[in-house]
């Protein structure tokens, strides 16, 4: 009986959680040792009828990763058979991998398989267990075999290895004295089940009677949910993460994981260390790891502690573990004690199978494929041997480029070899890049190059990226990489849908090979921002021509399955063509010089993270002023003139909405990404009710006498009592809300939507009274003037419609995409577009009138500001890159402008020659216009 046995048998009465599933909300399930091992049993005893006294079998298990998985784990190592984890893609060749059952969940057809049984383990559970029809005579693959697993080809050909429960048990017990478990960790069993690091999490829970925590597929793929997950709903201690899921999140959470999590055992593998890390602070009790091994000896071979006296620059593979064997060999094979040359792992016991190896004779020594370099006993990694090309006559290393790039320029980047084009690709790692600064910092890094890489190291193409693609084992896909490449170049032979599924995948950083398990989740629930969503839509037109409206308001709604069934069944025109009913823009106003009144920052706050929120400037009754704001980091905070905080609080989801203040000044009401409404005393310093929609709240709330008004992404306009928070009507409409309710005391309530819609509806139940349907995504909030209705739409046209029944009274069509709401001055509206200009129309009844257009330095998202300051009249604009414009309303000049730190999308408030706006730095900055 193994180990694993006797020691879950032992926690056989015991009531300690064994595993948990949670998302980033809620503990969804969980499950003791005494009822994973009862339900062990249940599965057990349908394996016993169905596969009689057979031992040594292979079965396949075709199931995500759940709370009974374990239990199913525990069944088979009890019974003597191994395990391989089948991908839903795996199951057509299933048969062909000596499989002779496979274990499913929610699986109604396998080819050349029979259902054999069914395992109903709870009333959500029912397992099929099917039968190859055709019969196996591989058993003796399987004798003492735990799991088999396959390469993932980053490190060669792919190669299936069978793996000994031996082998992989030396190992878990051995980096678990390493790591000091116990029974009170709590492990992230994070790794996809077909990388073996995840035996070694799985191993390391049950051999110490520690936690397992799991979580949704859904989850695991979205940053900022995994984060949530981790580290607030269920806190773990333990995390082993190969270093590109890592870097998926953002400074402002790796800094809190590093600082202020409960993790006490950090270990990175699977890819080279990232020395990045080291760059942040951390908690003293914190330990971080660097673990190196290859799966054809699972699974690590040595681990490295990193200490404050490790160089950044040179991080070792470390000591060898139990059992384990490294050397550096020359080209004759010869062991070498300084030096560089390839890396080989070995054991004089420790042993695991490739493909059909039967016989193996002890040591065993297996090369890495790795070059290192050997120095004072330590090993450092170098590179792979594949990295190495000739370019030009010369043989340059792609790692080694990489490293002289961080260690130059701070960036993180990844170097791919085209050998189908024979181009050296050059992807770089930037979190927060718009489309405008995409073209700026990509001439800086190539300029910057120049002078550091000699000529043959320089890259022909270059692209920056949000996060790079993984494949299943969470590795950088080098693949998918150099396809993003060869996308670029043309598209002539690409299917729209192809095209349109890669950019996907690239500006989500994941792979296609993942594709089953992303097809039934949105943009959204993958992690993506409204950000990426732009620069998605962006390069599509630019590669295919196509603009499409409705394409557009399905990435924001629909699963990808959906939108690539819209792509399939609709025949797109290529460009949205100038109606003679729409008016084109001639006048462009001269920019001029600027006055020699400048502005400056008077004081900023930090709010941890991207403040893209228009702040609330709100007097009190003593006429003290203050200013609330929130940031994507889920802080809400409250200021006094000077920007000293007066309250502060930590809300349940991100904040993007701008807040809403009370007419007695005590109570202010702020959505949150998670879908939840707050009502904050601010006087008292605590929360008077929350009530939780079905998804994101980015529409500010209406105050409307003794109630609020406000919408959902979840479809809904919703109305309570501002009081307790209970509801008064809520109304479902057509797409999602992300435009700010508007009032008008004679008409009602107007609302528009992502999917084109504008509404009209009563005040007192909700009930609508017009729509009219653009079939153009709506983000920008209308304006209500002269009983017209005008409303802002992203591909830059204006819809004048009637207040009392939506018809449609005229249109107008800017040059550019129109994020920024419509800001109503007397007989006036002024916008930001896209096209880098701010516009200012007059209008009446019937027409409207260009009165000029401003071109400024870069697109404009957020909405304008009119004020007066002096006698006269000025808008205050802030353009993405982060400059602030005060432009003079009558002849269209800028009279001030100010550069901030980052890029802005925040939309500014001006009170008292002040100006208040949020910027990409994660600072709210104070501005003087005097």
């Amino acid at each position: 009986m193994s180990s694993l046995i006797k020691n879950i048998y032992v926690l056989k009465n015991s009531n300690k959680i064994a595993v948990i599933m949670c998302d980033n909300e809620n503990i969804l399930q969980t499950k003791t040792f005494q009822e994973i091992i009862h339900t062990s049993e249940i599965f057990e005893k349908t394996f016993r009828i169905s596969l009689g006294n057979n031992v040594n079998l292979c079965i396949g298990l075709c199931i995500e990763k759940n709370i009974h998985l374990p239990s199913v784990i525990i069944c088979l190592q009890k019974l003597e058979h191994a395990f391989v984890y089948l991908y839903k893609k795996d199951l057509d060749n299933a048969e062909n991998c000596n499989v002779d059952y496979i274990l499913s969940l929610n699986i109604d057809i396998i080819s050349n398989f029979e259902k054999h049984s069914e395992i109903t383990v709870d009333k959500d559970s029912t397992f099929k267990l099917w039968k190859n029809s055709s019969t196996s005579k591989c058993s003796y693959l399987f004798k003492d075999i735990f799991c088999i697993v396959k390469t993932s080809g980053t490190t060669g050909e792919n190669k299936t290895i069978r793996i000994p429960y031996t082998c992989i048990e030396n190992n878990a017990v051995s980096l678990g004295k390493v790591f000091k478990i116990d029974s009170t960790d709590v492990i992230f069993w994070g790794t996809p089940l077909s990388f073996d690091p995840s035996l070694i999490e799985l191993l390391l829970a049950l051999l110490h009677g520690a936690t397992l925590l799991i979580v949704p597929y859904r989850t695991y793929i979205n940053p900022t949910a995994l984060f949530l997950s981790l580290f607030k709903v269920v806190p773990i201690t333990i995390l082993q993460m190969v270093p590109s899921v890592f870097l998926r999140w953002d400074e402002n959470s790796i800094e809190k994981i590093l600082c202020e999590s409960n993790l006490k055992i950090l270990a990175f593998g699977g890819e080279v260390f990232p020395k990045n890390v080291l760059k942040f602070k951390r908690k003293q009790n914190l330990f971080l790891f660097n673990l190196y091994g290859i799966t054809e000896l699972s699974c690590w071979a040595t681990v490295h502690q990193i200490s404050e006296e490790t160089p950044e620059d040179e991080i070792p593979i470390g000591q060898c573990l139990n059992e384990t064997i490294v050397e550096v060999l020359d080209k004759n094979k010869e062991a070498i004690k300084n030096g560089e040359g390839v890396i080989y792992i070995g054991s004089n016991s420790r042993k695991c199978f490739i493909d059909n190896e039967t016989e193996i004779c002890l040591p065993i020594f297996r090369e890495t494929g790795d070059i290192g370099y050997i120095e004072n006993s330590n090993i450092y990694y170098k590179g792979r041997k594949n990295k190495n090309i000739k370019r030009y006559g010369h043989k340059i290393n792609l790692t080694k480029i990489e490293e002289t790039i961080f260690n130059k320029c701070n960036v993180s980047s990844k170097c791919v070899w085209s050998t189908k084009r024979k181009k050296l690709l050059f992807f770089i790692l930037i979190k927060h890049c718009s489309i405008g600064m995409k073209v700026k910092i990509i001439d800086k890094i190539r300029a910057k190059l120049l002078h550091i890489l000699p000529q043959e190291y320089y890259p022909d193409y270059f692209e920056i990226l949000q996060s790079f693609p993984t494949t299943l084992h969470g590795k950088i896909d080098e693949k998918k990489l150099e396809e993003f490449y060869i996308m670029s170049l043309s598209t002539t032979n690409l299917d729209v849908t192809e095209l349109f599924c890669n950019l996907w995948y690239k500006y989500l950083g994941i792979s296609s090979d993942n594709i089953e398990c992303v097809d039934n989740y949105s943009f959204f629930e993958l992690g993506g921002k409204s950000i990426n969503i732009l620069q998605l839509i962006s390069e599509f037109k630019e590669l295919t021509n196509i603009e499409s409206a409705e394409l557009l308001a399905a990435i924001f709604e629909k699963k990808l399955s959906e939108c690539k069934t819209l792509l399939v069944n609709c025949n797109f025109k290529k460009a949205i063509q100038k109606k003679d009913n729409i008016i084109d823009i001639e006048s462009v106003a001269k920019r001029q010089k600027i006055d020699d009144v400048r502005m400056r920052i008077i004081w900023k706050y930090d709010l941890k993270a991207c403040v893209d929120g228009q702040p609330l400037v709100f007097t009190e009754k003593s006429n003290t002023i203050r200013i609330a704001a929130g940031s994507f980091c889920n802080i809400f905070t409250i200021l006094n003139e000077n920007g000293e905080e007066i309250f502060q609080d930590v809300l349940t989801g991100s904040i993007e909405t701008i807040p809403t203040i009370s007419s007695c000044k005590h109570f202010i009401y702020i959505g949150c990404y998670d879908g939840t409404m707050h009502c904050i005393d601010y006087h008292k310093k605590l929360t008077v009710w929350k009530f939780k929609t079905g998804d994101r709240i980015k529409s500010s709330a209406f105050f409307l006498r003794d109630r609020i008004v406000f919408g959902s992404y979840d479809k809904h306009l919703y109305c309570l009592f501002a009081q307790d928070g209970s509801i008064v009507w809520k109304t479902e409409v057509d797409g999602n809300i992300s435009a700010n309710v508007m009032h008008h005391e004679k008409f009602g309530i107007f609302v528009t939507t992502t999917s084109g819609c504008c509404y009209c509806l009563s005040e007192t139940n909700g009930n609508v009274t017009w729509v009219y349907r653009s079939e153009i995504p709506i983000f920008g909030t209308p304006c209500i003037t002269h009983q017209l209705v005008i409303v802002p739409s992203v591909f830059g046209i204006l819809f004048c419609l009637s207040a009392h029944n939506g018809e449609l009274i005229w249109k107008f069509k800017s040059d550019g995409h129109i994020f920024s709401s419509i800001v109503n001055y007397k007989d006036f509206i002024i916008f930001g577009c896209h096209d880098k200009n701010v516009y200012v129309l007059r209008i009446s009844a019937a027409e409207f009138i260009l009165a000029g257009k401003i071109l400024l330095n870069s697109e404009i998202s957020s909405t304008p500001f009119v004020y007066e300051q002096n006698n006269s009249v000025r808008i205050l604009a802030v353009a993405n890159v982060g400059i602030v414009y005060s432009i003079d309303f009558q002849n269209l000049t800028v009279i001030q402008e100010l550069k901030l730190p980052g890029e802005s999308f925040s939309s500014p408030f001006v009170y008292e020659n002040k100006v208040y706006v949020g910027c990409r730095d994660n600072n709210l900055y104070c501005l003087s216009l005097e």
